[in-house]
């Protein structure tokens, strides 16, 4: 997927798939759980399909018992979670601010304490898993 199809809605979309790569949504509960409505959920759910990033499928039930429409049930693919993680990270870093930014200049307060963080963290490991990356 390009970046110029991450639209905010695609990237709540990627987030809430991220959160647990292996569950599997039907349309309504993904535009709840993202806060997308209908009308970005289809056409970027086609993309993503497109690009193989989600696998879809049918409910296998008989809508008359059911009392209601059969459910199309989206699921992450591997590659999906790989490229989306880093099609995410990537967005990330393109739209941060320069270095040289005003927002970027700590204050002395912040600077002292962001310095202090820095010494007691500075002898951790960061598993990948608390990084959010994890093997499926």
């Amino acid at each position: 997927m390009e970046q110029k199809e991450l639209t905010p809605a695609v990237v709540r979309m990627l987030q809430t798939f991220l959160e647990d790569p292996e569950r599997v949504f039907y349309a309504t509960e993904l535009m709840e759980a993202a806060r997308v409505g209908s009308g970005s959920l289809y056409p970027a759910l086609a993309r993503m399909e497109r690009d193989k990033w989600i696998e879809s499928e049918d409910e296998d039930a008989d809508p008359r018992e059911k009392g209601r429409p059969v459910r199309r049930y989206y699921r992450m693919t591997r590659k999906g979670a790989l490229e989306a993680h880093v099609a995410l990270v990537e967005l990330s870093e393109s739209v941060r601010p320069p270095a040289s930014s005003p927002g970027w200049k700590l204050s002395p307060k912040l600077n002292r304490l962001s310095s202090k963080l820095h010494g007691l963290t500075s002898g951790l490991r960061i598993s990948p898993e608390a990084k959010g990356i994890r093997a499926l």
